[in-house]
C-alpha cells in the first residue's frame, strides 16, 4: 500500500528533492498516520464538516462545527458548538465532545491539555487519550512550560515531568518558578535556587526576595533586609550591605543605593565606578549617565553627567536633565536659565548643535 501511495505522489511532484523529503516523512509515520494524511479530505454539508477518503467515501459524517487533523498526530479533533472531542483513525470517539479547549501536550501525541466546566467553574487537566489524568492524586494543575508541569498539592507547589510523570520538585514549596537551567523556590518566606538537572541546591533558601531572575550570570538577592549580587557559582559579587540594588541593563550595570539613600553605579564585576549621588541613571544604551545632586532645600537640585568610565564631565550645574542618546552629537541644556550645549566629547559650550 505504501508503495502505491508513493507512486501516486511521485507522479504529481515536479521536483526530486520534494519527493525524497516526502519518502523520509512517510517512513517516519506509523501506518494510521499515513492513512490519515494521504486519504482524508474535508467535506462540508450545510455549514457542518466531516471527512471523506479520496474515493469519496464518508468516514466522518459532516455534522461537526470543525474537524481538524495534523500529519504528526494519529487523532482527529472534532468540534461541535464550541466543545471539542477526540477520535481515532477508526472514527471511534476517544474523548467526549465536552472540552472548551483540547490541544496536544508538549511533544506527546497521546497526552492532551484540556479545559472544561464543572458546576460553572473552569477546570484544567492533562489527560491521556482514555481520559485519565496524568497528574498525581489530589494535584491541581497550575500550568506548564514545555514538558514541565506545575501543580499544587495541599497548597504546596511542585513540578512533575510530563514525559515520565515523576516529580522534578516535591510538593514542599510555597512557590516554584522555572528560570532557565534552574528553579527559584521559596519556603516559609525564604528563597533560593535549585539546579534543574541535578536537583541540587545552588543557592540556599535564606534570601528574602522571591521576585528575582538570573541575567548575565548574576542575580540580585536580599539577605536579612540588605541587597547584594551573587553569581551562578554562589559567589558574592556585590556584598549584602545595601538598601536597594536594581539594573535596567540585564545585570550589566547595577544601580546601588546605600544606607544614606545615595546612589552609585557598579560594574558586573562588583566594582563601583561612579561617585555617590542622590540619583543616577543606569541605562547603558545612552552616551552618558546623568545624575541629580540635591541642595539644602527640598526643591533645590541640579543635574550633571558622567561618562561610561564614571568620570564626572560637568558637575551638578544643569536645571533639568536631557537624555543623551548614543546617536546624538550634542544635546541642548539649561544652566541657570541660560541655554548651553553638551557635546559627545563631554564639552559644555554655547555653540549650537550641528
Amino acid at each position: 500500500m505504501k508503495q502505491l501511495l508513493l507512486l501516486v505522489i511521485f507522479l504529481s511532484l515536479p521536483f526530486v528533492p520534494a519527493f525524497a523529503q516526502l519518502i523520509e516523512e512517510l517512513d517516519e509515520m506509523p501506518p494510521q498516520q499515513i492513512q490519515l494524511e494521504m486519504y482524508y479530505t474535508l467535506i462540508e454539508e450545510k455549514g457542518k464538516f466531516g471527512l471523506a477518503d479520496y474515493d469519496g467515501k464518508v468516514v466522518v459524517p459532516a455534522r461537526y462545527t470543525s474537524v481538524a487533523y495534523k500529519g504528526y498526530e494519529p487523532h482527529i479533533r472534532v468540534e461541535l458548538d464550541g466543545k471539542f472531542g477526540l477520535m481515532d483513525t477508526e472514527q471511534k470517539l476517544l474523548l467526549p465532545i465536552q472540552y472548551s479547549k483540547l490541544e496536544v501536550f508538549f511533544q506527546r501525541t497521546d497526552v492532551f491539555y484540556v479545559e472544561y466546566q464543572v458546576e460553572g467553574k473552569r477546570k484544567t487537566d492533562i489527560i491521556t487519550e482514555t481520559g485519565s489524568s496524568i497528574l498525581p492524586a489530589g494535584a491541581v494543575l497550575q500550568g506548564y512550560h514545555g514538558a514541565e508541569i506545575m501543580i499544587t498539592v495541599n497548597g504546596k507547589e511542585a513540578l512533575i515531568d510530563g514525559e515520565s510523570g515523576s516529580y522534578l520538585l516535591k510538593p514542599i514549596y510555597d512557590s516554584v518558578d522555572s528560570q532557565g537551567p534552574r528553579y527559584l523556590v521559596c519556603q516559609n518566606g525564604k528563597c533560593g535556587f535549585i539546579d534543574k538537572k541535578t536537583h541540587e541546591v545552588l543557592v540556599p533558601l535564606i534570601y528574602d526576595d522571591e521576585y528575582t531572575y538570573y541575567r548575565n550570570g548574576l542575580v540580585i538577592l536580599v539577605l536579612k533586609g540588605k541587597a547584594g549580587v551573587m553569581d551562578e557559582q554562589g559567589n558574592t559579587v556585590i556584598p549584602f550591605e545595601y538598601e536597594k540594588i536594581s539594573s535596567g541593563s540585564d545585570n550589566k550595570i547595577f544601580n546601588v543605593r546605600n544606607a544614606a539613600q545615595k546612589e552609585a553605579l557598579f560594574t558586573a564585576e562588583g566594582k563601583q565606578f561612579t561617585a555617590w549621588y542622590d540619583y543616577i541613571t543606569d541605562d547603558i544604551g545612552k552616551q552618558f549617565y546623568y545624575y541629580r545632586q540635591d541642595g539644602p532645600a527640598k526643591d533645590q537640585y541640579k543635574f550633571g553627567y558622567v561618562d561610561k568610565s564614571g568620570k564626572d564631565l560637568t558637575g551638578p550645574v544643569f536645571d533639568k536633565p536631557v537624555m543623551f542618546y548614543a546617536s546624538d552629537n550634542c544635546i541642548e541644556l539649561k544652566k541657570d536659565g541660560q541655554t548651553v550645549y553638551l557635546t559627545r566629547e563631554g564639552k559644555v559650550g554655547t555653540k549650537k548643535c550641528d
